[in-house]
């Protein structure tokens, strides 16, 4: 079918003012004009099936040597899904070959290509892709779009291997790339609900602040709200609320097979949390305060103590003979309200402390001046 055949038989069809107004871009050679046009007609549907790979075989494929890679590579994209599933990784590869001398447009489209190959189970090929298209991310500069395109291939290839503190890293960085309001609502439910899941489980993930004060979690609290539940307990090292929630958790496959080590990692959370809300003058917490604390026998708060240090989340040392730990620092994270205001409470303690020393050393100068 040649291109004009083609417009005419768009024209006769419902939409025949769009057809109109891009056959008098296309006769006129008004290439931007006409891009526009068709970025919108293509996003806006619904389309019959067949007709968006038909309107890229016979129309745009006439010109797509005039328009931007980023335009090409867009609209590529939204054709890409009409196209029949065993054509799909052909059609996207030649694309990006179409648009290999702009770095956003093709890692847009060799993220797609990622994202289909791990569907089809290559994730061993996806591994090489991802390193590549991470140098041409890097290359970028500032943060674009298209960094969002590349998140969520990483998130999607970690996801798969199971490796939680990536996912959880990379699927946060997605989410600060992108318009939460381009996500249909169960999208929101299903991020919400696998990073928080990456969150509990990996065993890097101790600041629970950045994920908790996200909107995205605000999708959770009707459809999941146990969830939403756990990630507060997890944050605030609370092991009775972690213990109420176990029928709820016990539920989820993956949770319920860590049971033992989540229990650990809240015990670490909770000395973090003990150890933040001790004034620095007094972080000598004798083994049966840490023990309450975090609801494990006196004998494991040692191990407990010497993991958290290995894993720098606290520092400090361990006295044994007297069975106190002496702390000195705890790792920042990000505060929920709760804890910005014990923070703001320990900030006036401290400025009190300050006054009240300056005002002894004020009373006592002239006697020192006088010696």
């Amino acid at each position: 079918m040649t291109v004009q055949s083609f417009i005419s038989l768009q024209k006769a069809g419902s939409r025949s003012q769009d057809w109109i107004e891009m056959e008098d871009y296309y006769n006129r050679k008004l290439w931007h004009q006409l891009t526009l046009a068709l970025i919108k007609y293509v996003k806006t549907g619904p389309h019959q099936s067949g007709h968006l790979s038909e309107l890229h075989k016979t129309f745009l494929s006439d010109f797509d040597h005039r328009i931007s890679s980023l335009a090409l590579s867009n609209i590529g994209l939204i054709v890409s899904e009409d196209i029949p599933a065993g054509e799909r990784l052909e059609f996207l590869e030649a694309l990006s070959k179409k648009v290999s001398n702009h770095p956003e447009a093709k890692i847009r489209i060799m993220a797609k290509v990622g994202s289909l190959k791990i569907d089809q189970g290559q994730v061993e090929e996806v591994q090489e892709l991802i390193k590549t298209l991470e140098e041409l991310v890097n290359s970028l500069g500032e943060i674009t779009p298209v960094h969002g395109a590349f998140y969520e291939l990483s998130a999607k290839f970690y996801k798969v291997k199971g490796d939680y503190n990536s996912f959880y890293r990379d699927s946060l960085r997605y989410l600060g790339c992108i318009d939460l309001d381009d996500l249909t609502s169960k999208q929101k439910q299903e991020h919400a609900f696998h990073i928080g899941l990456s969150a509990l489980l990996g065993d890097k993930v101790y600041n629970f602040g950045e994920l908790l004060a996200h909107p995205l979690l605000e999708s959770l609290k009707i459809a999941c709200p146990w969830i939403v539940e756990l990630l507060l307990a997890f944050n605030r090292g609370d092991m009775n609320k972690l213990e109420q929630l176990q029928p709820q958790w016990s539920q989820q496959p993956d949770l319920a097979r860590n049971e033992v080590a989540l229990k650990q990692k809240c015990a670490l959370l909770g000395l973090m949390e003990l150890t933040f809300n001790k004034a620095s003058s007094s972080r000598s917490i004798p083994f049966s305060e840490v023990a309450a604390a975090v609801k494990l026998p006196v004998d494991e708060v040692e191990l407990l103590v010497m993991k958290a240090i290995s894993l720098n989340l606290v520092r400090g040392s361990i006295d044994e003979c007297d069975k106190v730990v002496n702390l000195t620092w705890v790792q920042p994270r990000v505060l929920d309200l709760s804890q910005i205001k014990e923070m703001n409470k320990r900030i006036i303690e401290w400025a009190e402390s300050v006054e009240k020393t300056v005002q002894d050393v004020e009373r006592q100068i002239p006697e020192l001046l006088c010696n």
